[in-house]
């Protein structure tokens, strides 16, 4: 569209043809001034000049801004855009950090809502416990549920145990005591030990404390030579804290052996002390892991996590095995044995926590069955042995057993409860009188064959009687009392025998406040670790030794 046009000057710039075809004649002009006359022709010619010559002047003048105000316009834009991108990039991060908290917030609402599983699972396993309790009870010959016009029963006149009975009951036990008085006075008796702070003749530390100003003038008193007046010893317990570094070696001998220690496989971990409180103050004083963690923390500042506290518990179990194998073993022979179950939840599962124990020996065990299969498994040959005491479960009976005592506790009980239903009979009177007197004969230690052989005829002729004129209470605690009749008096021949069988019951009461202070038990390897270490600690307790010790023992192997 556009030639370019050289002059004199050496100038180029860019003209119109119409204007270069103008001026061509004029490029040999010599400064000579001239008078054209223009034909039609040229004068159509000269005005397309104009036109042109007009548009390129204003390309000159113009076509710069016209580009700077397209550079411009395009930097707006790019500023524009990047300005965008990076509100983008802040709204990208923002929705991120949203995302994040709102996955933070779904994550703490699982684990509430694994928590609540967790507690309905417990809620469920002890309603399953108490429906089971109350099951047993309606079906017992001489425990069967109050109905209308009869006295309530309680812990006092049934087998009910004092967590299931009524408000009212429980208020009354609380308001008045269902001891009779035993006529001494209250406090420690006569010949017991007490538990006064005794001194000892080399403290630890000894601190003077000595008067430095005189109370009358103010005088100095540090030069004046003190007299000793009192001494007083105060023990503390102090926490420390004590990390302790094992460094191994090794040895190369003459002979070319290369001898070292064995070391453990791992950087750092907890001592045997720390181990053994952790255990101890789960099993014994039956705290939550949770709570163990804190207390941890809170006294010596290590902090501990739950899983750790699990972990600790279940690697020392596996330590006790051979102990608590040995006090199974040692029941096997025993001569006297007290046995009793009750009910714990394992998950969402009803399971049984057994007991059998002695003076010495305490064995607890874990099983999903309440009947002979669940004695079968840890004693298959029974106990040939042992008189066992027991309550009237009739597993219990299915023993190989050398003898039986009833628990005769329990049966004072029921036989209360029917003095409660009818007033104006004594029959239950004259059972319970039988039974009194032979706990006093044993008290006082007035036994002979006479007069047990007495004994048992008096309640032969008891047992004899008929009943069918009073409620059918009577009736069925006498059909209770009829399958066990043998078992009644077992502890009069062995003085080893106790009558009753509160020691069980007293053993299988820590499952119980187990379960009240930490929920169920999650697994059932969580189960046996507890009744494995309780039966090492109730063992070591009642042969005089201190249940921390001996798991501390167990930690040590």
């Amino acid at each position: 569209m556009f030639k370019t046009a050289h002059f004199a000057n050496s100038f180029s710039v860019m003209l119109p043809a119409s204007l270069l075809w103008l001026l061509s004649p004029f490029n040999n002009l010599s400064g000579r001034r001239y008078v054209f006359a223009f034909s039609t022709s040229q004068k159509s010619a000269l005005r397309d000049v104009n036109r042109d010559f007009a548009m390129w002047i204003k390309m000159l003048i113009f076509a710069p801004k016209t580009m700077a105000n397209d550079c411009t316009d395009i930097d707006v834009v790019l500023r524009q855009i990047n300005q965008r991108l990076r509100k983008l990039e802040k709204s990208d991060s923002e929705k991120t950090e949203e995302i994040g908290r709102l996955n933070r917030v779904i994550n703490q609402k699982d684990v509430e809502i694994h928590n609540l599983k967790t507690e309905l699972a417990s809620t469920k396993a002890e309603l399953a416990v108490a429906k089971e309790r109350i099951k047993e009870l309606e079906g017992a010959d001489d425990d069967t549920s109050s109905t209308p016009g009869k006295p309530e029963k309680n812990s006092s006149n049934s087998s009910i145990p004092p967590s299931q009975e009524s408000i009212a009951s429980r208020e009354q036990r609380r308001t008045k005591s269902l001891r009779k008085p035993s006529g001494k006075p209250s406090g420690g008796q006569p010949g017991h030990k007490g538990h006064t702070l005794q001194t000892i003749a080399e403290p630890d530390v000894i601190v003077k404390h000595e008067p430095v100003y005189c109370k009358c003038c103010g005088r100095l008193l540090i030069d004046i030579p003190c007299q000793k007046i009192r001494k007083t010893q105060i023990v503390d317990i102090k926490v420390v804290v004590e990390t302790c570094e094992e460094q191994y070696y090794e040895k190369v001998c003459e002979c070319g052996c290369v001898n070292n220690c064995e070391a453990p496989n791992c950087r750092i971990k907890y001592g045997d002390n720390l181990r053994a409180l952790v255990t101890y103050l789960n099993v014994v004083q039956c705290i939550p892991f949770k709570r163990i963690a804190e207390l941890i923390s809170d006294l010596s500042g290590q902090n501990i996590s739950e899983g750790t506290v699990q972990n600790i518990l279940k690697e020392n179990s596996g330590k006790a095995d051979s102990a608590y194998e040995e006090i199974r073993k040692r029941l096997e022979t025993a001569s006297v044995v007290g046995a009793d179950e009750t009910g714990a939840a394992v998950g969402k599962h009803l399971h049984w926590n057994w007991i059998f124990q002695n003076d010495l020996l305490t064995y607890v065990f874990q099983s999903e069955s309440r009947g002979q299969k669940a004695i079968d498994s840890k004693f298959p040959k029974g106990l040939p042995y042992s008189t066992l005491v027991t309550d009237r479960h009739q597993s219990y009976f299915k023993m190989n057993v050398k003898d039986h005592q009833v628990c005769l506790a329990h049966l004072l009980r029921n036989a209360e409860y029917l003095n409660e239903l009818d007033s104006n009979q004594n029959w239950s009177r004259r059972f319970i009188h039988l039974i009194e007197h032979s706990i006093n004969l044993r008290r006082e230690d007035n036994i002979t064959s006479r007069k047990i052989k007495v004994l048992k005829t008096k309640m032969k002729n008891l047992l004899g009687e008929s009943l069918t004129h009073l409620d059918n209470e009577f009736e069925k605690f006498k059909r209770g009392i009829l399958k066990v009749k043998d078992y009644l008096f077992t502890f009069l021949s062995n003085p080893s025998v106790p009558y009753e069988n509160n020691a069980s019951e007293r053993g299988v009461r820590k499952i119980k406040i187990k379960q009240k202070v930490s929920g169920c038990f999650r697994t059932d390897s969580g189960a046996d670790d507890f009744a494995k270490l309780h039966s090492i600690a109730e063992t070591a307790m009642k042969n005089g030794n201190s249940k921390f010790n001996a798991i501390l023992a167990v930690v040590q192997q």
